[in-house]
């Protein structure tokens, strides 16, 4: 697959709310196996859920001309979800994650919580931590 045809594909698969793409390997068939980051809804407190990066294994046949046809293995594992969810929880208890409204140049925050384009709230790092407790 040529670096044309795989910044192409990445860019269909951030359309679907894939992040940090890794192929890994193209198959007999037209199918290649990528690891990647999804958006997906992490339960945490108080029923509400924050949009956040899970790892996840896929697997994305192509068409004959290099469309996407199919994506298998595009759901995170609950386990994956479930660290996700564990880590938000540190993130806020350690002081890291800015609450909405709070300055992000406050020392210690590294993540924020923003909207995207679709209204959701995402957690996104902004920086890292500068080793000050």
């Amino acid at each position: 697959m040529s670096r044309i045809d795989q910044q192409a594909l990445k860019t269909e698969l951030a359309k679907r709310g894939f992040e940090s793409m890794s192929i890994k390997r193209e198959l007999p068939g037209g199918r290649i196996e990528i690891e990647a980051n999804k958006l997906h809804p992490v339960p945490v407190e108080a029923g509400e859920s924050i949009y956040a990066p899970v790892p996840v294994s896929l697997s994305v046949a192509l068409d004959p001309r290099g469309r996407i046809k199919s994506i298998d293995g595009d759901t995170p594992d609950p386990a994956a979800i479930a660290d996700a969810a564990r880590y938000i929880k540190t993130l806020r208890e350690s002081r890291q994650l800015a609450a909405p409204g709070e300055q992000e140049s406050t020392p210690g925050f590294t993540h924020r919580i923003e909207r995207d384009e679709q209204g959701r709230q995402v957690l996104r790092r902004k920086r890292f931590s500068t080793g000050r407790a």
